[in-house]
C-alpha cells in the first residue's frame, strides 16, 4: 500500500456480504518474523478474524488480543485464521509480540489505509477504533462486530457463533 495520507475514509463500518477491501501490510508473527499478510489472499487457507485495536500495549487492547490468545487454539482447530491489527509500527508490533507473546500475527496499518477501508478510522484520534470482522474462504465479510468490547462476554462468544463454534 502506499502512504494512505489520501486513502479514502469509508463513514461506516463493512457489512456482511461485501467483499473485504484488500490490502498487503507487513506483519509481525508469533515468533518475531516479518512477513506480509494479503486479504483477501490469506482467506484461500481458512476463514479470516481481523481484530482491530488501538494500541499496541494498552490496558483494554491488551485485555482484547489477549482474550483472542486465551482461545486461539478453539480458533486454530476450526481452522481460522486470526491477525490484530492497528496503526503502530512494526517496532511497536515487535516489542509488544515479545511482551505478550501472541500466538497471531499483528498487522501493521501505519498509514491507516486498510482501517480506513474497512471503516473503523477515527480521525480524532487518528488511528484504529475497535471491532471483529470475519472472512470467509471467497473473500466476503461473513460477519462484523463494530466498536468490540472485549468485556462483553455476548460480544465475545458472538465471535464463536461466526464460525459455528458455540
Amino acid at each position: 500500500m502506499s502512504d494512505g495520507a489520501d486513502a479514502p475514509v469509508r463513514e461506516t463500518p463493512v457489512e456482511p456480504g461485501e467483499q473485504a477491501p484488500p490490502f498487503t501490510l507487513p506483519a509481525i508473527g508469533p515468533g518475531g518474523e516479518q512477513f506480509d499478510v494479503s486479504v483477501p489472499g490469506v482467506a484461500a487457507a481458512g476463514p479470516v478474524l481481523l481484530v482491530f485495536y488501538e494500541d499496541d500495549g494498552m490496558p483494554l487492547c491488551t485485555r482484547e488480543l489477549k482474550a483472542f490468545a486465551q482461545e486461539h487454539e478453539v480458533l486454530a482447530g476450526a481452522g481460522v485464521q486470526v491477525f490484530g491489527i492497528n496503526t503502530n509500527g512494526l517496532g511497536s508490533h515487535r516489542r509488544f509480540q515479545e511482551r505478550d507473546h501472541f500466538p497471531f500475527a499483528l498487522i501493521s496499518d501505519f498509514h491507516g489505509e486498510a482501517v480506513k477501508a474497512y471503516g473503523f478510522w477515527d480521525p480524532d484520534e487518528r488511528k484504529s477504533r475497535r471491532a471483529v470482522v470475519a472472512i470467509g474462504t471467497d473473500g466476503t465479510v461473513t460477519h462484523v462486530i463494530p466498536h468490540f468490547n472485549p468485556g462483553n462476554l455476548n460480544a465475545f462468544e458472538a465471535v464463536f457463533r461466526f464460525f459455528g463454534l458455540l
